[in-house]
């Protein structure tokens, strides 16, 4: 399994942000930060890699304070790989 995260420092930038995602059209979830990642306030917008420049661009425009980056997360044979990107 993989998947795209993007990290806050704020839990309520966390989930402003997903609501903004959904709201137009890219399907997104609240997740917790893989421990991995060694960043942010504990939880991340999970989404696919096919939506990667559209929240690259919501990102852009929004500016929030408290973003922390973007990790792709993979998983393999029950282990978490967390890289930035």
């Amino acid at each position: 399994m993989e998947y795209i995260i993007l990290a806050f420092r704020s839990r309520s930038d966390t989930v402003r942000f997903a609501e903004f995602l959904q709201n137009n059209s890219v399907p997104a979830e609240i997740v917790n930060t893989p421990k991995e990642a060694g960043v942010g306030c504990g939880l991340s917008v999970k989404f696919s890699s096919r939506y990667l420049s559209a929240v690259k661009r919501a990102i852009f425009i929004s500016r929030p304070a408290s973003y922390a980056g973007f990790f792709n997360v993979k998983t393999i044979g029950g282990r978490k790989f967390v890289k930035s990107i």
